[in-house]
């Protein structure tokens, strides 16, 4: 069979046929973000000639091989400072406009990629046209250097930046490869998630989309911080701006992992919005507002799909010590309540026999994921101008001696319906593949409707703040109503 092509305002690119969906891949989106754009906003590519071979994946961002600390096993990434490329997989690149899922990857802002996830299966069972992509990650992708320059003023959301150029090149290229710019739901999980709800608090973004996805958003930092740029000069030896420019891609990575690790001594902690690190930020420039003010904002309305897992938090407890005190315990909650006894009580009654370390490590993912994808949905649900339907993901991996549960990034191969046993020692479970259908057809259905509702499920109202009703996706799928009641309205009265 011929390899498909494809004809653009920017030029021709060949792709691959593969599973009866055809794959473009490691497109170009972006000029090369090194040497003197090292640090700035993307810029757009240039129009080509000859033929575009997107037969293979561009490489990934700049990133370590291991995520710090965690449990989960080293992988080997091809990485290049080079890295603005995308994906598309389609059904074929003709003139049917189908609905498009552009998906941002996670990985804490310092790692993963857009080929982590295969798009083949959205494509073919549900007629989608599949965008993924990479961004900058970490010191490259998120750090502010305006204090040092006012020309990289923004710079701590150049990845952000990055996804908005993909954003405005699907808006202007995507009809070529048989989708609809005019049907876009942007999605994304945990680090991707939470570039979701900057995209959605983004002005330069608002007509580029018109639906939103967010599977463990955690909250967007408050603002940006010059800091980081002091801390890794420290860590390279260097005195200014020039020698961040000069400095080889691979020192910037170990610096990296020093300013992200701090020093290692005894911290008994709880995040509030995610402050400090390489991340994204409210600024004046790209992420004006924050994400719940931004979908109560008059005219805002675009329907929202957001959840969470039920164990996010044994994912990010590596750095917890595990004999923690009871006094070390109440100093932490109560940095972030008036009621740190109430807030504990709490979770110790849904939690009966467990150790102080297991209710940190609950409160620790509740306060990353769970409540900033709550203060959203409230405030959608609140503006009434478009609806959100809320998930709780509850399959509990047999990984990991069985402590991970429903862990954090774990409803990602049920979503995608990637193949289930190339993931069985983490997914484990009875038939996960009945929760891949249910789940995989209800993103179809939310990408194509708007609504994720489907024959395979039980009717999934849209979320209110009296009833609170919550889609389970777990062995078997049920409407639960305020199913996080006792430890939320504990966080409510700080």
């Amino acid at each position: 069979m011929a390899e498909p092509i494809v004809e653009t305002t920017l030029g021709t690119i060949r792709g691959r046929e593969r599973g009866g969906v055809e794959q473009y891949l490691g497109i170009r989106f972006a000029q090369p973000p090194v040497g003197d754009l090292r640090f700035r906003a993307p810029q757009p590519v240039e129009p080509w000639d000859g033929v575009y071979d997107a037969t293979r994946l561009g490489p990934c961002a700049p990133q370590t091989e291991r995520a710090p600390g965690g449990p989960l096993p080293e992988r080997t990434v091809v990485w290049d400072e080079d890295c603005l490329f995308l994906n598309v997989y389609t059904p074929a690149a003709d003139d049917r406009r189908r609905p498009v899922l552009f998906w941002i990857h996670g990985g804490a802002f310092v790692r993963g990629a857009g080929a982590n996830t295969d798009g083949t299966s959205f494509a073919m069972r549900g007629d989608l046209v599949v965008v993924t992509v990479n961004y900058r990650l970490g010191a490259l992708g998120f750090m502010e250097l305006g204090h040092l320059d006012a020309a990289l003023a923004g710079s701590q959301n150049n990845g952000i930046r990055d996804q908005l150029l993909a954003l405005n090149w699907v808006h202007d290229h995507i009809a070529a490869f048989g989708g609809d710019p005019d049907r876009v739901t942007i999605c994304g999980n945990s680090a991707g998630a939470g570039s979701v709800l900057a995209l959605l608090a983004t002005p330069a973004a608002d007509h580029l989309f018109h639906q939103a996805v967010t599977q463990s958003a955690p909250a967007v930092m408050d603002t940006a911080d010059p800091t980081l740029a002091e801390r890794m000069l420290r860590e390279l030896g260097g005195r200014g701006l020039e020698d961040l420019r000069a400095a080889d891609p691979e020192r910037i990575l170990e610096a990296q992992e020093v300013v992200s690790n701090g020093t290692g001594e005894r911290r008994v902690v709880l995040p509030s919005r995610s402050r400090g690190g390489f991340r994204a930020a409210v600024d004046a420039h790209t992420v004006t507002r924050q994400p719940a003010e931004a979908v109560a904002r008059p005219g805002a309305g675009k329907p929202l799909l957001l959840g969470t897992n039920a164990d996010e938090g044994p994912l990010f407890s590596f750095a917890l010590p595990r004999d923690i005190t009871d006094d070390e315990m109440h100093a932490a909650v109560g940095e972030h309540t008036g009621d740190p006894a109430g807030v504990i009580a709490a979770y110790a009654a849904a939690n009966p026999g467990v150790d102080n370390r297991r209710l940190m490590v609950d409160m620790l993912g509740d306060r990353l994921f769970l409540l900033p994808s709550l203060e959203v949905a409230d405030a959608q649900a609140r503006a009434g101008e478009a609806p959100v339907f809320t998930y709780l993901f509850t399959w509990k991996s047999e990984g990991f001696d069985g402590f991970m549960g429903a862990m954090h990034a774990l409803e990602i191969p049920f979503v995608w319906n990637l193949g289930l046993q190339a993931w069985a020692a983490v997914v484990g479970g009875a038939d996960p593949g009945d929760l891949a259908q249910r789940m995989h057809t209800a993103w179809i259905a939310f990408v194509r409707t708007g609504d994720p509702n489907h024959a395979g499920l039980p009717h999934w109202p849209a979320y209110d703040t009296d009833r609170r009703p919550t889609m389970e996706f777990g062995s078997a799928s049920v409407i639960l109503d305020d199913p996080n009641a006792g430890t939320r309205t504990g966080w409510e009265s700080m």
